[in-house]
């Protein structure tokens, strides 16, 4: 794995031919462990699903919970139906993304996905490592305190006021974006509300975009039906396999700083014992390194 993370460092920092070359050298690389098999990672999230606008939706043990997974898994179906439609022969795998997984209503999950779940994940992307061709991200929301993101937050609405990235504010897209990014793999698809699909852009440039509703508010929303948000979704994954070629992975070059403020102090006791993470104030704690996967895990973000 040493030397395709290394020549993926400075992707983010080229642009034109010089990171076209780098770009196509990784993937004839890649083609040469698994041959012309598409391998695509779906993550899930589940406040950025059609229909879903309320915390007690995306709540354990609540009935209306056990609604909203039923509208998570027939987006993820969509999403898996798109691949399928484009390279019949793709390899799909689906991890169950919130609140430490098992959310999809597992007897529906389309019968041709791989379901990546269980407690003792090394992080958030487990399963994912440069053979894969793209991730998707299904059903995701903005980062924290973005205008009219519907249930906005940054990995915990309880815990965590706003994560900075090279001094730049990021949310839950971004990490994914990164993690991924280590590993030479592009977001190659986001699907979520309005704001979500608006800082996907923002921070990529180029990726395939789905929006399924519009925020009034937090907690407030225009949705789409959730048969035509499937639809849209299907149409967006047909799109993104085929485009899959113009997507760059999220590396941007080393050294990378990772500052969390949290709303809590006892937030900041519990990380700050951690080697190689830094206590700045009573709130806040920073990590500095070279290594992207290790500085996103020391901070608490995969």
């Amino acid at each position: 794995m040493a030397a395709s993370v290394a020549s993926v460092t400075t992707i983010a920092a080229m642009s034109g031919a010089t990171a076209a070359t780098v770009i196509t050298a990784l993937r004839e690389a890649r083609k040469e462990r698994v041959g012309d098999k598409l391998k695509i990672y779906i993550l899930t999230d589940l406040e950025g699903v059609a229909g879903i606008v309320l915390p007690v939706q995306t709540t354990k043990g609540t009935r209306e919970y056990e609604e909203a997974r039923h509208l998570l898994t027939a987006e993820v179906n969509a999403a898996v139906e798109g691949i399928l439609s484009a390279d019949p022969e793709a390899e799909i795998y689906v991890n169950d993304g919130h609140d430490g997984g098992f959310n999809l209503v597992l007897d529906e999950v389309h019968e041709e996905a791989k379901i990546v779940h269980g407690s003792s994940r090394p992080f958030s992307l487990g399963g994912l490592d440069e053979t894969f061709s793209g991730v998707f991200l299904v059903g995701y929301h903005s980062m924290a305190g973005s205008e009219k993101g519907v249930l906005s937050h940054t990995m915990s609405s309880r815990s965590i006021y706003r994560v900075l990235f090279n001094g730049a504010e990021i949310g839950e897209i971004g990490i994914e974006s990164l993690l991924a990014g280590y590993y030479g793999v592009p977001v190659a698809l986001v699907t979520g509300d309005k704001t979500a699909t608006d800082e996907a852009k923002n921070l990529l440039g180029k990726v395939e975009t789905v929006t399924v509703k519009w925020g009034l508010g937090r907690t407030f929303a225009i949705s789409l039906s959730p048969r035509k948000a499937r639809r849209l979704i299907k149409e967006g994954a047909i799109r993104a396999i085929k485009s899959l070629r113009e997507y760059k992975p999220l590396r941007p070059p080393p050294p990378y700083e990772i500052v969390v403020e949290y709303l809590l102090a006892e937030s900041v006791d519990v990380r700050a014992r951690l080697k190689g993470v830094e206590k700045v104030n009573d709130r806040t704690i920073k990590v500095v390194s070279n290594d992207l996967k290790e500085a996103l895990m020391l901070a608490g973000m995969c």
